[in-house]
């Protein structure tokens, strides 16, 4: 616990936009990129990931989503922001998602956080 405490700071000095969340059997790693797109990397398989995913954004969203199941992408509108989330295959029983959020045609991070975080939370529910 206490070497998992000094990553997460050692990390949070280092490069201010990378930390560990704690979620279910392990951890997942947490980044944001210039266009402020959400990127987490977590330890269930890609199948799995994308089930919960459109569950949780079905939730949220009022409106239908569109979605791609091939692609494995998403675009739903969230409290009048478009918000697009990707799910891709990292590894066996791994997975990435990528979420963002636009409205007005400006990055809505606060939208795109709070999207971020119910999907792990869903995803977290099931495992």
């Amino acid at each position: 616990m206490r070497s998992a405490i000094a990553l997460t700071a050692l990390l949070a000095l280092t490069s201010g936009c990378a930390l560990l969340v704690p979620a279910g059997a392990g951890y997942v790693v947490a980044t944001t990129t210039d266009d402020s797109t959400y990127i987490v990397q977590v330890k269930t398989g890609v199948e799995v990931t994308w089930a919960s995913t459109k569950t949780t954004l079905s939730h949220l969203s009022l409106k239908p989503v569109d979605t791609d199941d091939e692609r494995r992408s998403a675009i739903a509108e969230i409290d009048s922001s478009k918000v697009t989330v990707t799910v891709e295959a990292y590894d066996l029983d791994q997975s990435v998602i990528k979420v963002s959020a636009t409205k007005f045609a400006l990055r809505d991070t606060a939208t795109a956080n709070m999207v971020k975080d119910k999907i792990l939370s869903d995803l977290e529910r099931k495992n």
